[in-house]
């Protein structure tokens, strides 16, 4: 883990950080002060079955470290180690600790994203993303099924989309994208119209009538919307008086989400031509058994 890296995540937890009072023997009225951060010392020391104080190994040997030498100093996996036991510090039953934790999560992610470190946080847990798998899942699979399934035009601008995401463009990225699912909800309906009405032509033809309607709907509107919401509010649209700067991680979203999308659309457009298909072939007619059967010899 490179040390800018750790610099902005250790600057995240100091963000985040908060003093408090509690009680540590409740049989009194003694309150002492701690904070998150000194709460995720004392219980790392404890979990990793240090003594009084942390410590990392050094060219010259071991050596008692600090949380934030601990942090920035130690193996890849101690700064993994300090975020997941901070997490748990931040997050409480209350409404605001949950809130917080979500938005440490997200800002960890971030980080990650932006120097492309393969590790993601999740519900407090590190795990580590493999980027040639979802490259094969994703963007490969897509481009297949487009290709091979006549959705050419969707095709030809989700292969823009992935070249504009490594060309570093991430406005014109998260637009293609965006057309690429638009075109392939124009092929499965043969309908034209805004998304809106794209998405009302794919429900009402039939192609998700496998799951109730109410939860059909829903999914149009909350899953389905999500590409356009990415284009609506960073791609397309004027910027008013603010020139708005598109992080490359939201690229990533708009053309991972179009990729996925578009297989959704894709497949459940394939399985419905093929029931239809089966549907409409005519039955085999049964042998005849009072005929006896020409056996040669």
């Amino acid at each position: 883990m490179k040390g800018l890296l750790r610099n902005r995540l250790w600057a995240t937890l100091i963000e985040y950080n908060e003093a408090y009072y509690y009680r540590p023997n409740p049989n009194d009225n003694w309150n002492e002060e701690t904070s998150h951060l000194e709460q995720t010392d004392v219980k790392l020391r404890k979990l990793l079955g240090f003594g009084n104080t942390l410590r990392i190994k050094t060219p010259a040997g071991f050596k008692d470290a600090d949380l934030e030498s601990y942090f920035k100093l130690g193996y890849p996996s101690c700064a993994l180690d300090v975020i997941e036991q901070f997490y748990q510090e931040v997050v409480n039953p209350d409404k605001k600790g949950i809130l917080q934790g979500g938005r440490l999560q997200a800002e960890v992610d971030e980080a990650m994203v932006a120097f492309h470190c393969p590790w993601r946080l999740s519900d407090g847990q590190f795990f580590q993303v493999d980027s040639d798998f979802l490259d094969q899942e994703i963007n490969q699979k897509t481009e297949s099924l487009l290709r091979e399934h006549g959705f050419q035009g969707a095709h030809d601008e989700f292969r823009s989309a992935l070249e504009d995401l490594s060309g570093d463009e991430p406005k014109d990225a998260i637009i293609k994208a965006c057309k690429s699912f638009e075109s392939t909800l124009k092929i499965a309906t043969g309908k034209n119209g805004d998304f809106t009405a794209l998405q009302e032509a794919f429900r009402k033809a039939g192609f998700m009538d496998d799951i109730p309607e109410d939860d059909a709907k829903a999914i149009c509107k909350q899953v389905l919307g999500s590409l356009p919401t990415l284009r609506n509010k960073l791609g397309a649209h004027g910027q008013g008086d603010h020139i708005v700067h598109v992080p490359r991680p939201y690229a990533l979203l708009a053309v991972y989400l179009a990729g996925a999308l578009n297989q959704f659309v894709v497949d459940l457009y394939l399985n419905t031509r093929k029931q239809h298909e089966s549907a409409t072939q005519e039955p085999e007619e049964p042998p005849d058994l009072d005929v006896e059967p020409d056996i040669p010899f």
